[in-house]
């Protein structure tokens, strides 16, 4: 399977390049910028409009973010398209009527550009393909973890999430999230890890624990019993870490601290105790458990 991956990834490529060396380097040029522009702004209605789509309609955003971003990012591409339709229409008229022929060094550059913008344009239909298996299936691409063309997608991903994410002091934790949002059944794999772990279940069971996270008092919630074998629990503190939850130096007492942040917060406990009624926090129902608007509003507050 990785091998047709690749076969597909060659042929679209020059696919492009085909397109690009007849149509020049303005249209070529003109497909980069619809492809940059249509990034941007896709990611800006996903991150924004998406979240509040998600939060308005009552769905959740992990669905809302990616599904905003894709159809802004068709309709800018459509209407790009619909320009380039006309200049394209306009050469041909020019090229019948005078018999013109591009040069051999403008339908290079004209190729070489084209293909530049489709591959940015396969690397971000490959992640909505990877985040679209794995929602439905718990899976990514098959084969892509051996392809070159998906090691290479997710590679760029990472790299630019990480450029965007990273800040001084917090570097751990911004190479954790790029590599749960370039690989996201990575992620979910973390993920069903620490719901699977004994000291969690533990944590989750604790009736004590609600009332020592609403108190916000740090010392009292690190004095907890089930969050006292959650930081003795190295195997699970070390799959927080890959989700980018904690990062590397994090300290019980600095962790301790952001719970008690947490704990005053009446939107995470409602919804903490929402999903414990309808049976969500289980390993066998993860992937509901992600796509549950509860679990949704949890992941919206902690990353403010």
């Amino acid at each position: 399977m990785h091998v047709a991956i690749d076969i597909v990834a060659v042929i679209v490529l020059l696919f492009y390049f085909l397109r690009g060396w007849h149509k020049g380097p303005l249209i070529a040029l003109l497909g980069v910028t619809r492809a940059v522009l249509a990034y941007g702004i896709a990611y800006l209605a996903g991150r924004y409009l998406g979240s509040w789509l998600g939060e308005v309609l009552y769905r959740p955003r992990i669905v809302m973010i990616p599904v905003t971003a894709g159809m802004t990012f068709l309709l800018i591409s459509f209407g790009f398209q619909l320009v380039m339709w006309r200049i394209q229409r306009k050469h041909r008229t020019r090229e019948e009527k005078d018999d013109y022929r591009l040069p051999c060094y403008r339908c290079m550059a004209g190729g070489v550009i084209s293909t530049a913008g489709g591959l940015l344009s396969m690397i971000f239909i490959f992640w909505l393909g990877d985040l679209f298996m794995t929602g439905i299936s718990g899976h990514g691409i098959p084969g892509s973890d051996r392809s070159f063309t998906g090691r290479f997608a997710r590679r760029v991903i990472y790299e630019s999430v990480y450029m965007l994410t990273a800040r001084e002091g917090r570097e751990s934790q911004a190479a954790a999230m790029a590599r749960v949002i370039s690989n996201p059944a990575r992620g979910l794999d973390h993920l069903q890890r620490v719901v699977a772990s004994d000291s969690v279940r533990m944590l989750l069971a604790d009736r004590q624990l609600p009332e020592d996270l609403m108190s916000g008092d740090a010392q009292r919630i690190g004095q907890n019993a089930s969050m006292q074998r959650l930081f003795n629990d190295y195997d699970t503190r070390t799959e927080l870490q890959e989700l980018g939850i904690i990062s590397r130096n994090e300290t019980e007492s600095g962790f301790c601290e952001k719970l008690s942040r947490f704990g005053r917060n009446e939107v995470i406990q409602a919804s903490l105790q929402n999903l414990k009624a309808k049976d969500l926090l289980r390993t066998d129902r993860i992937l509901v458990l992600v796509r549950d608007p509860d679990f949704d509003a949890i992941v919206a507050e902690v990353v403010k």
